[in-house]
């Protein structure tokens, strides 16, 4: 009788898991915002060393998908036990998507679907929580072991070494100080800009700080937010590092702004 029942949980589980990657359509609004994907895992066998391979297998199979703002998985905080708090998983999983496409394309992923495969075995449970974000902040903390280090900084390509100009993308990260922008587009290029070719930028993850001593600069970025839309004026100077050359009136606007509101 134990057989049939955990036969039937796993039968259970399984057709969960045909269906609950599956994309849905939604209106043309809901298609550009952003995503939150949250899925809680009840396991089998739930021991720390099982919860541990779990959270592993989230970290190499789930992250890093195109259009991931946010990645991070963990088993349950145990010491949190009041009347309010869901106990009812072992690892959670937590994404968010810049939109809705990006998360129906990590849905039918080869690295996703091979995390299903090699770890559905031991999940009695799947829950599955997705919602659109109208508000978002975690002012640009990240988790300890996902901190870049200066060495590990984006290289900057070859072809845009030199480069002067205005491009415009997405932050992707933020750290001492300094972020990381997905490049989407080059606005415009400066007479004096020696890049062989600008465009090489298109697509890429650059490194992007402040200049020395331009503390309203250095004030801008610090108020930027992971996964916000920004124009920025930059230059290559020397390293892997494009630095912000000068502030828009909108840009020095928002820091005057936000030191009053201080």
């Amino acid at each position: 009788m134990q057989k049939q029942v955990a036969g039937l949980v796993a039968w259970i589980v399984l057709g969960m898991l045909s269906t609950a990657f599956v994309p849905v359509p939604c209106s043309a609004a809901d298609a550009e915002r952003m995503l939150a994907h949250d899925v809680y895992f009840s396991l089998t066998d739930n021991s720390p060393a099982a919860k541990a391979k779990l959270t592993a297998a989230c970290q190499k199979y789930l992250s890093g998908h195109p259009g991931t703002i946010w990645f991070a998985a963990g088993p349950l905080a145990a010491e949190f036990q009041r009347d309010v708090n869901d106990r009812d998983f072992d690892v959670a999983l937590h994404l968010v998507f810049k939109n809705k496409a990006a998360h129906d394309q990590y849905a039918t992923a080869e690295r996703h679907l091979k995390f299903i495969e090699e770890n559905k075995a031991n999940w009695k449970k799947v829950r599955v929580f997705d919602s659109y974000l109208e508000a978002s902040s975690h002012e640009g903390v990240m988790l300890g072991g996902d901190r870049p280090e200066k060495s590990k900084k984006p290289a900057l390509p070859d072809p845009a070494a030199g480069f002067a100009g205005m491009i415009q993308g997405k932050i992707a990260q933020k750290f001492d100080g300094a972020c990381t922008l997905t490049v989407e587009k080059v606005v415009k290029e400066w007479e004096h800009s020696k890049a062989k070719d600008s465009k090489s930028l298109l697509g890429k993850t650059v490194a992007v700080d402040a200049r020395k001593g331009e503390k309203n600069v250095a004030r801008f970025v610090k108020l930027l937010k992971v996964g916000e839309q920004v124009t920025l004026d930059v230059g290559h100077k020397g390293g892997e590092v494009l630095t912000i050359l000068e502030l828009s009136e909108d840009q020095r606007e928002r820091v005057k702004t936000a030191a009053v509101e201080k």
